[in-house]
C-alpha cells in the first residue's frame, strides 16, 4: 500500500456510465441534458479539477462520447455487469496507484470531494476508501488502490455483482460527508429527474 498517498494529483478519476440506462429509457444516462448539456460535462469539470486526469467508462455510443472525452474504456465482461466491471477494467488503462470513482449521473459532487477522501485515508489507511454522507453509505464513490484489482474480478467471477457488498466485504475506510450539502450524493436515476433538472 501507498501510504505515501498525498496529493490528489497522484489520483485518476473514473466516471462509471457503463450501464444500460434501463431506468431512463434504455438511453445512455450519462448523456441525457442536465441544464442544456449532457450531464457528463459539468461530472467531467468537478472531477478534473481534483485530480491528475479523468477517463470514462462507457460500452455503447462511443463515438458520442467521444466529443466530451478521448479518454474512454469499456468493460472487458460482457453483458453490461454494473459497476464493478467498469472499475475493474479501469485498471487497464490509468497509470497511477490509486484512483476515484464516480457515477455518471450526479453532477453535484463537493469541490472537496478527492481531497476528503485522501485525509480520511491517512488517518485510517485502507485500499478502498467509501463515502458515507450521514446516513449510509455511498459506495459508488470511491477512493481505490489498484490492489483491489484481483478482487474486483473474483467478485465478478462469482457473481456477486453488488458494489455494496463488495466494500463491505474488504477492509474499508468510510469517509464523512455529513456536513455536506443534502444533494451533494443524489444520483438523477429516473427521466423525470433529469427533467425536472
Amino acid at each position: 500500500m501507498n501510504n505515501r498517498l498525498s496529493t490528489p494529483q497522484q489520483i485518476t478519476g473514473v466516471i462509471i456510465a457503463g450501464g444500460q440506462g434501463s431506468r431512463v429509457g434504455y438511453q445512455q444516462k450519462a448523456l441525457l441534458p442536465y441544464h442544456g448539456e449532457p450531464i457528463l460535462k459539468p461530472i467531467l469539470s468537478l472531477l478534473s479539477s481534483q485530480v491528475k486526469n479523468v477517463w470514462v467508462n462507457a460500452n455503447a455510443e462511443l463515438l458520442r462520447y467521444k466529443a466530451f472525452s478521448e479518454k474512454l474504456f469499456s468493460d472487458e465482461y460482457q453483458g453490461f455487469l454494473g459497476p464493478l466491471a467498469g472499475m475493474h477494467a479501469a485498471w487497464q488503462h490509468i497509470d497511477t496507484e490509486w484512483a476515484v470513482f464516480v457515477p455518471c449521473d450526479n453532477p453535484n459532487i463537493p469541490n472537496d470531494f478527492v481531497e476528503r477522501l485522501v485525509q480520511a485515508y491517512k488517518q485510517q489507511p485502507n485500499p478502498i476508501v467509501a463515502v458515507f454522507d450521514g446516513q449510509r453509505l455511498q459506495p459508488l464513490y470511491l477512493l481505490m488502490h489498484c490492489s483491489m484489482r484481483e478482487s474486483l474480478g473474483h467478485a465478478i467471477d462469482i457473481g456477486h455483482l453488488s458494489v455494496n457488498r463488495w466494500v463491505k466485504e474488504n477492509p474499508f475506510t468510510q469517509a464523512n460527508f455529513a456536513d455536506c450539502c443534502p444533494d451533494a450524493f443524489k444520483n438523477l436515476n429516473t427521466l423525470e429527474s433529469f427533467n425536472q433538472s
